[in-house]
């Protein structure tokens, strides 16, 4: 490995690997560090809206990125965390957790966010068999099931929404009253004959065979507990972007999301964003793609003109 390169890309979720091919097309000199391959995408069920594969696993999508990106010569860094990036002179520097000094001309950061999570038994184990992140992504291969939504903002109460026009019965439980800001949204959610509201209630286990069966609820008032079975449970309590290592570094919003303008420009010369970390609006798999192509003509254009 060398000591320096003209690009830089923290991620190797979708906008990181599409920001590498694009890069690599231009014939820029690219090193990726990346705790892993794929992101949220290599964990999700079941693709139904990605352009091209009216149906696709994620793991497998993930593949085909891959192997994309394989077809050039791009230094890597896999299972590595960075852990700061700042600014020394002109230079880009990325630290890791394993003690690796990694500089740049130019960076994308493409790390992504991660879903919070309920921290409760069973979660874990059936993420991806029938505990999914995204109603987006995985909403239609539930039809005709009994699903429960888990949140009381906007994306738990959209989630719910759009699982009642697929699902048979949606159950939508929330730790509190309804946060959602959306008047429609609301009415909407009240006005679907098969959503069943569990308000107050926090989640205590998740519980299946080879795939989810039944959610355990407890009431927050009473402390009644209840058993509901269920084909498929989508936690929507939102993401925390992956951003902590640059937050010295770029501008970032409440939510810890980076600011970047329609270039994916964060402001910092040689330092941009994209995908699931930035501000960009609806965390989609083409989306990210989108985004991290974009990134990598704006670092093009940045390299051409120091050149």
């Amino acid at each position: 490995m060398r000591s320096e390169y003209e690009l830089m890309i923290i991620g190797g979720g979708p906008a990181g690997m599409t920001a590498a091919v694009y890069a690599a097309r231009k014939r820029i000199d690219i090193v990726m560090i990346s705790e892993d391959i794929g992101g949220q995408v290599a964990t999700t069920f079941g693709i139904e809206n990605y352009p091209g594969f009216p149906y696709i696993t994620g793991p497998e999508l993930v593949d085909l990125f891959r192997a994309q990106m394989n077809q050039f010569e791009i230094e890597k860094y896999l299972g590595e965390k960075v852990t700061k990036l700042l600014k020394r002179d002109k230079e880009l520097v990325a630290l890791t957790q394993s003690g690796k000094e990694v500089i740049a001309k130019s960076v994308i950061i493409a790390s992504g966010a991660r879903p919070r999570k309920l921290e409760v038994p069973g979660e874990d184990m059936y993420r991806g068999k029938g505990v999914s992140y995204c109603a987006t992504c995985d909403a239609p291969l539930f039809a005709d099931a009994t699903v429960a939504v888990v949140g009381g903002g906007n994306s738990a109460l959209s989630a719910a929404f759009e699982l009642s026009r697929i699902a048979s019965q949606v159950y939508l439980i929330s730790r509190r009253a309804w946060r959602a800001d959306e008047a429609p949204l609301v009415e909407g959610v009240k006005g679907a004959k098969n959503i069943t509201p569990y308000m107050g209630y926090l989640v205590q286990e998740i519980e299946g065979d080879d795939m989810v069966k039944k959610i355990s609820i407890k009431s927050r008032e009473t402390e009644e507990r209840k058993e509901l079975a269920v084909e498929g449970i989508f936690i929507e309590i939102g993401l925390s972007p992956n951003s902590g290592f640059a937050k010295d570094l770029v501008r970032t919003n409440e939510q810890g999301e980076i600011i970047a303008d329609c270039n994916t420009f964060t402001g910092v010369p040689g330092v941009f964003a994209a995908g699931d970390v930035t501000i960009v609006k609806d965390k989609q798999i083409v989306i990210a793609a989108g985004e991290g192509a974009k990134a990598a003509m704006s670092v093009f254009e940045y390299l051409l003109k120091g050149r």
